[in-house]
C-alpha cells in the first residue's frame, strides 16, 4: 500500500514537474516572439529601399515610404498607394502580435505576425509601377535595391509566427512549421496573382478591354495595342501541341506501364526522361536544324518558320511531362482492377483501355495539364521557330505568340508600352489560371462519376 501511494506521489511530481517546465516553455516562447516583434517594428525605422534615378539616388526606410516623396524634374512624385499601406501594416502587425502572445492568444498573434512578414513583398511588388512613372517623368534609368530591413521583416515575421504556436507545445510547433511553409505556398501564388493585377490593369484601362483583347494590330510605335493575333497564336500552338503530345504520351506511358520488355523499358525511360531535362534553347536548335529545313522540302514555297514549326517543338517538350505523370498513374492502379478484368474474359489491351485507363484518368488530366502549362509558358524554342511576327496564324506563316511578344520588346520597351507587355503577362497568367481549374472541375467530376457508378 505505502509503494503505490509513493509511486502515485512520485507520479503527481512528476507530472507537475512537466507542467511547470511546459509553462516555462511557453513562457520563454512568448517572449522571444515579444522581442522579435518588438525588433521587427524598430526595422520600420531603418533604410528599406533604395530609387537610382538616374545620377541621383534616394533611400527610404519604410516609414519614408508612407510619409516621402520624389522631386523628379520638379514634380513630386509619391510612392504607390498598396506600397504606404503595406508599409503602414507592419509596425502595428508587428505590436498587435507581440500584445496578443503575451494575452495568450497565440493564433491571433500568429496571424498578426504573417501579416507583418507579407507586407514587405506587397511593397516590392509595387516597384514596377513606380519605375513605369519614373519613366513616364522623363528619367533615363531606373533602378531599385533593397535593403536589410526587408529581409529582416519577413524573417522576424515568420519566425515569431512559429514560436507563438509553439506556446501550444512541441506538437503544435511542428504542425505552425509545416503551417507556415504551407501559407508560404499560398501566399507566393496570391502575391503573384496581386502583382500581376496590379501590373497589368493600368494598360488595359487605358488603352480599353476592347481594343487590348479584340484588336488586330500590333504597333506600340503608333499607339496600337492589339493582341487578339498573339493570343489565338498562343491557343492553336497550344492546342496543337496538345493534339499531337497527348496521344503519344499516353501510348508511350501505356507501353512503359504495361507492355514493354525489361530490357526496353531501361532504354525508353531514360530517354523520356533525358527529354526533360534539355534546356528550351536546344530544342530551339533542334527545331532551327531540323524541323525548319524538313518543312521547307515538303512545302517548298513556305518561309520554315511557322505555326506548324511551333507546334512540332511543343509537342516534343510537352512529352516528358505526360509520359511520367501517365505512367505514374497508371502504376499506381491497384493490382486487383487487372485481374479482374482478366478473369472475366477480357484482353490484356481491352483491359488497358476499359479499365486501367479510366481508373488513371484523374492522373493523367494532372500530366495533360502540366503539358498545357508548359506548352503556354515555354518561350525560348517557340522564339526561335514560329518567325516573330504579329499576324493572323496560319499553319505555314510566321507567328507570334504571347510569351515571345514579352520577351523580345521588353528590354527596350517604356511607359505606356512597358505596362502593355505586363498586361500580356496578366492575360497569359488569367489564361493558365482557366486551363488549370477547367481540368480540376473535370478531373474531379470524373471522379465523382467514377464514384457513382
Amino acid at each position: 500500500m505505502e509503494k503505490a501511494l509513493n509511486k502515485a506521489l512520485e507520479k503527481t511530481m512528476n507530472n507537475e514537474k512537466k507542467r511547470r517546465h511546459a509553462e516555462r516553455r511557453r513562457l520563454c516562447f512568448s517572449i522571444a516572439a515579444a522581442v522579435i516583434a518588438l525588433a521587427g517594428a524598430a526595422l520600420f525605422f531603418l533604410p528599406f529601399v533604395t530609387f537610382r534615378l538616374g545620377k541621383m539616388n534616394y533611400t527610404f526606410t519604410s516609414l519614408q515610404v508612407v510619409t516621402g516623396y520624389i522631386n523628379v524634374n520638379g514634380t513630386a512624385v509619391s510612392l504607390p498607394v498598396i506600397a504606404k499601406i503595406a508599409a503602414a501594416v507592419c509596425p502595428p502587425a508587428f505590436l498587435a502580435g507581440g500584445v496578443l502572445i503575451l494575452l495568450k492568444k497565440p493564433r491571433s498573434a500568429a496571424g498578426c505576425f504573417m501579416l507583418a512578414a507579407i507586407a514587405p513583398l506587397a511593397v516590392m511588388m509595387t516597384g514596377n509601377s513606380a519605375s513605369s512613372t519614373f519613366l513616364d517623368l522623363g528619367v533615363s534609368r531606373v533602378e531599385m535595391s533593397y535593403h536589410a530591413a526587408m529581409a529582416g521583416m519577413l524573417a522576424a515575421g515568420l519566425l515569431a509566427a512559429v514560436l507563438s504556436m509553439a506556446t501550444k507545445g512541441a506538437d503544435r510547433l511542428a504542425e505552425s512549421v509545416f503551417l507556415v511553409f504551407a501559407c508560404m505556398s499560398v501566399g507566393a501564388v496570391a502575391i503573384i496573382t496581386i502583382y500581376m493585377i496590379a501590373a497589368g490593369t493600368p494598360a488595359i484601362a487605358e488603352i480599353g478591354l476592347g481594343n487590348f483583347l479584340f484588336g488586330t494590330e500590333w504597333a506600340p510605335s503608333s499607339g496600337k495595342y492589339g493582341i487578339l493575333y498573339m493570343i489565338l497564336t498562343s491557343v492553336f500552338g497550344t492546342l496543337g501541341a496538345i493534339l499531337i503530345g497527348v496521344p503519344v504520351g499516353l501510348f508511350t506511358a501505356i507501353f512503359l506501364a504495361e507492355l514493354a520488355p525489361r530490357r526496353l523499358a531501361a532504354v525508353v525511360r531514360p530517354a523520356v526522361e533525358l527529354l526533360a531535362g534539355i534546356p528550351s534553347v536546344i530544342y530551339g536548335f533542334f527545331g532551327m536544324i531540323i524541323i525548319i529545313p524538313a518543312i521547307q522540302a515538303v512545302f517548298p514555297n513556305t518561309f520554315g518558320y511557322s505555326l506548324l514549326a511551333m507546334i512540332l517543338i511543343l509537342a516534343i517538350m510537352v512529352l516528358p511531362t505526360i509520359v511520367n505523370v501517365s505512367e505514374t498513374a497508371l502504376r499506381a492502379v491497384p493490382v486487383s482492377y487487372k485481374e479482374a478484368s482478366l478473369a472475366l474474359g477480357n484482353t490484356h489491351i481491352g483491359t488497358i483501355f476499359k479499365v486501367l485507363v479510366p481508373a488513371a484518368k484523374s492522373g493523367i488530366l494532372a500530366g495533360v495539364i502540366l503539358g498545357v502549362g508548359r506548352a503556354i509558358g515555354e518561350t525560348m524554342a517557340v522564339i526561335m521557330v514560329c518567325g516573330n511576327v504579329v499576324q493572323f496564324p496560319q499553319l505555314l506563316q510566321s507567328v507570334r505568340p504571347l510569351t515571345a511578344g514579352v520577351v523580345l520588346e521588353m528590354s527596350y520597351s517604356y511607359g505606356l508600352h512597358r505596362q502593355a507587355l505586363f498586361s500580356i503577362g496578366l492575360v497569359l497568367f488569367v489564361f493558365i489560371m482557366i486551363v488549370n481549374i477547367s481540368f480540376t472541375m473535370i478531373s474531379r467530376r470524373g471522379v465523382k462519376i467514377d464514384g457513382r457508378e
